[in-house]
């Protein structure tokens, strides 16, 4: 294991060294969020408060969060393998001692502390403490980290799937925006689930996306949410992390095969 956290110190300081790209994919979400607080107003005005299911502060804070975990999740694992195998760099890794996915894990988990620091936690106190969003902050909020961290890893096995799909595609870009386009509208990244209607709703209760953003958000802002509730929520999220485990694993192994390295 200390072989991976070095690794892990390693790429951190690498990354610390490009402060302007972190400035700037903070901003990006910052000024999404602002875009977000003017284009629902709009809405809420337009449609009347009356006729939807969430309040705007709801809405906002809701949409706000799941921005907010996106950016701690933006982490480019499927891209950043896709350009191992372009470059020919995957040869080198995998001579290595190394398990490929467990590299890949600690190597991007640099990105998830410093999204965390620059976009995840002033998110969280600009809504809590200065704008006074609808955010409990009691022991759900413990529920809430841990839910965070599952749907973390959650993100990383779908992300790590669509990485090595690149080992007999080489090029993933349509596959990860495709990716990225489902999970957000499915997990109520782009319009809260409890607007979708009702039978869309019952389709998402079957299917493992909301268990990305959506769980973790209703945890932090759904005051009507028990102790029971929160745990039946990490329960959830824990088994679809395993089903998402073992077909992460179980296909690296079957896409080993058409590794084709490129470069030199």
């Amino acid at each position: 294991m200390k072989k991976y956290i070095y690794i892990a110190k390693g790429f951190l300081l690498e990354r610390m060294v490009y402060r302007f790209s972190l400035f700037f994919n903070a901003l990006e979400k910052y000024i999404y969020i602002l875009l977000i607080f003017f284009l629902w107003k709009a809405i809420y005005k337009s449609l009347g408060q009356e006729n939807l299911s969430m309040n705007f502060e709801s809405t906002f804070t809701y949409l706000s969060l799941a921005t907010a975990i996106f950016g701690l999740f933006q982490t480019w694992v499927d891209w950043d393998i896709s350009q191992l195998m372009i470059s020919g760099n995957l040869s080198i890794i995998l001579t290595k001692p190394l398990d490929f996915q467990i590299y890949m894990f600690f190597k991007r988990i640099t990105w998830v502390i410093l999204n965390l620091l620059t976009i995840t936690l002033p998110v969280l106190v600009l809504l809590k403490f200065i704008l006074r969003m609808p955010i409990n902050m009691g022991i759900n909020f413990v529920f809430f980290v841990i839910s965070v961290i599952i749907s973390y890893l959650i993100y990383f096995n779908i992300d790590f799937i669509v990485g090595v799909t690149a080992f007999f595609t080489e090029s993933i870009w349509g596959l990860s925006v495709t990716k990225d386009s489902i999970i957000l509208f499915l997990s109520g990244g782009i319009i809260p689930i409890p607007l979708f209607p009702e039978n869309l709703r019952k389709i998402l209760e079957i299917l493992p996306f909301k268990t990305i953003y959506h769980m973790p958000i209703e945890i932090l802002i759904n005051k009507s949410l028990t102790i029971f509730d929160y745990l039946n929520s990490l329960v959830v999220q824990i088994f679809w992390l395993f089903v998402f485990l073992a077909l992460s694993r179980t296909y690296y192994k079957l896409t080993e095969r058409f590794i084709k390295i490129n470069g030199g």
